[in-house]
This record gives structure tokens, C-alpha cells and sequence, in this order.
């Protein structure tokens, strides 16, 4: 992990055209997100995602088009190893970058070194094309199935809005997703000012905008 946040700073500079700056030390609390609204089947999203860089020469500078994530992985030395990439990690960048729709991946395939040896860009949208016809790979529309289903799931589960109950989804592969509640610590993450703010903002009257001049 620590090297693809180290990859990120060779990869990127602060402006179009600009120089990078791989010499200071990694800082991972450090992240540039962006909130969209999408919508799954019947379910309406709001979320946000961290973006890692834009590319100057996207055909259009209108988010999310211009938007590039950076991945890093082992070096790929026999069919077994890109079989295994393409069916396991491919799968977990295409989920990554499909919903808030990060059009390009780009990833650098490091030695045992830890010395990134070559790029590679992956279009999102294509991504699949690595897998259509392996029989055990992974297919886009059974991914958003099952994540509207599991929307829908906990759309139903989640029924009280306390700020003190958690709700945690666990699943393993094989087994069905399950669900236990829990109240305030170690669960609960969200500070008292935090809702105590929340409150009060949504009990306050709407202001009432002054007239123009």
C-alpha cells in the first residue's frame, strides 16, 4: 500500500505541465475526493470517491472524464499470473472505478524491488474484456446485481434512524450477508458535536433570502 501511495507522487505534479515531487515523505491522510449522485435499478446514490489525479489531456476537463486512478501491481511473468491478475484485482479496480466513473486506470508493474519496470492503462469500460470468456472470471452485470441487491437488503433492514445504533454487514464468499446491531462504543463513529450540529440544522426554519437592490 505504501508503495502505490509513493507511486502516486512520481505520477503526479501540482498543476497541467508541471514537475513532480517524489522527494517528500508519503502522507496517506491526505486524499482529494469527489461526491457525486448516481442512481443503481430503484436506489438513488449519493457517495463520494478518492480521485488520485486528472489527465490535462482528456478529451473533455468535465469530471469525472478527465479523472485517473493510479494502481500498482506485481510484475506478470506466466499466463497463471495474468489469469489470477485479471480475475481478482482487475475485478477490484473495475468496482472501484465503474460507479463513480473513472474512465482510465493506470498501473505501474513493479519488480520485487519495489521498482516500477512498466505502465499500462486500462479503460474501465474494457476491463471486462480481459475475463469475457474465462469461465470462472467475473461479469459486470452479476457485480451490480448483486450490489442492488444488498442496497435493497439494507434498505430494508435499516429501519430506525439513531445516530447511537450501528448496523454492521458482514459477508464471506459462500455464504449469505448477514447483519448484527450494535449501540454507541467501540461501533458508533459519528462525534456528538457532530449530530448535535446535524440537529440542529435540520429543526432550524429555512432563511428567508434578502430582496435585491
Amino acid at each position: 500500500m505504501y508503495m502505490g501511495y509513493k507511486f502516486e507522487q512520481y505520477m503526479c505534479a501540482d498543476k497541467p505541465g508541471g514537475s513532480t515531487d517524489p522527494s517528500g515523505e508519503v502522507n496517506t491522510n491526505v486524499a482529494f475526493c469527489s461526491v457525486l449522485r448516481s442512481r443503481l435499478g430503484n436506489h438513488p446514490l449519493l457517495f463520494s470517491g478518492e480521485v488520485d489525479c486528472i489527465d490535462p489531456q482528456a478529451p473533455t476537463a468535465q469530471p469525472p472524464s478527465c479523472y485517473v486512478e493510479l494502481k500498482t501491481s506485481k510484475e506478470m511473468h506466466s499466463p497463471g499470473q495474468r489469469k489470477s491478475f485479471y480475475r481478482r484485482k482487475l475485478l477490484k479496480w473495475w468496482a472501484q472505478s465503474f460507479l463513480p466513473g473513472v474512465p482510465n486506470v493506470v498501473a505501474g508493474f513493479r519488480n520485487p524491488e519495489g521498482f516500477v519496470c512498466s505502465l499500462k492503462t486500462f479503460r474501465t469500460m474494457e476491463m471486462f474484456e480481459y475475463v469475457r470468456n474465462d469461465r470462472d472470471g467475473w461479469n459486470p452485470s452479476v457485480c451490480m446485481n448483486f450490489c442492488a441487491a444488498f442496497l435493497s437488503f439494507a434498505q430494508n433492514t435499516v429501519v430506525q434512524d439513531d445516530p447511537r445504533l450501528v448496523y454492521l454487514f458482514s459477508w464471506e464468499p459462500g455464504s449469505p450477508v448477514t447483519v448484527s446491531e450494535h449501540r454507541d462504543a467501540p461501533h458508533a463513529f459519528l462525534p456528538t458535536w457532530y449530530v448535535e450540529a446535524m440537529t440542529q440544522d435540520l429543526l432550524s426554519p429555512p432563511k428567508t433570502p434578502s430582496p435585491k437592490d
